[in-house]
């Protein structure tokens, strides 16, 4: 049997933490008009920030990316979320079972698992900016915001990018005909404590000792659920199916 990463499920959930007020988060993301705004004091490597994702079959989800330094997570979904090291590891966790698996180098080099670190950290891939025009700046709320446009995968597409954090306040994929849109909803400080609280007890497991741990009950139902592998985008459709980051320079496997 060829064990291959596990699918996701694009559905949505927030990782546990303190947030923001709902009217503080409205205020700092709401177009300035004059009024005084809240804004937090943010440091780009130690932040959390939440996306509206609509496809383009009208599908909404919610992915919440967390910075810690060089490492951070990312979570679409209830059941799993994914931490991605400084020092090449991948380890997915499973909040529920209290259990997590870790992907070394070498495992990943194995199942040909291939990812642009960068674009997962900054959500858009700030390589894209050097494919596109700049049109306008305008301020967002708490963010300057610096637009482009430029096609994307063939799509005319759309890009304000804070420049700050480096991260996008919105990416449309596809702006006449949308394909995927990604929407900032929430962005907050998020300390080195409150990051590695997320990780704490879980029975972790080498992906290299899998086959030999096929007894343990939540081994054996991973297994039986099915593992896919990873694009090399970091963009997942409603079926959870890679896209390509630009140019269809990526290599997929599935």
């Amino acid at each position: 049997m060829k064990n291959r990463l596990l699918a996701l499920i694009l559905s949505s959930v927030l990782l546990p933490t303190l947030s923001l007020s709902a009217t503080a988060q409205s205020r700092m993301l709401e177009s300035n008009k004059g009024t005084s705004v809240d804004c937090p004091t943010l440091i780009a490597e130690h932040l959390k920030v939440q996306y509206q994702v609509t496809n383009g079959k009208g599908q909404q989800w919610e992915m919440t990316l967390i910075r810690n330094g060089q490492d951070f997570i990312i979570q679409r979904d209830a059941a799993t979320f994914e931490q991605w090291t400084s020092h090449g590891e991948y380890v997915r966790y499973f909040p529920v079972e209290k259990r997590s698996v870790t992907y070394r180098k070498g495992d990943l080099r194995a199942l040909n698992v291939q990812h642009d670190r960068d674009q997962l950290y900054h959500v858009v891939s700030p390589k894209l900016q050097t494919h596109m025009v700049k049109t306008q700046v305008q301020q967002l709320g708490c963010f300057e915001t610096q637009g482009f446009a430029g096609k994307v995968n063939g799509l005319e597409s759309q890009l304000l990018w804070i420049d700050t954090i480096g991260l996008p306040y919105q990416f449309t994929l596809g702006a006449t005909q949308p394909n995927l849109d990604y929407k900032l909803v929430i962005v907050e400080p998020f300390s080195g404590d409150a990051y590695s609280a997320l990780t704490q007890d879980f029975q972790d497991i080498d992906f290299a000792d899998v086959g030999d741990s096929e007894s343990d009950p939540f081994i054996a139902k991973m297994i039986n659920q099915g593992f896919i592998e990873h694009g090399s985008s970091g963009f997942y459709n409603s079926e959870g199916q890679a896209i390509e980051a630009q140019g269809g320079h990526g290599n997929h496997s599935h």
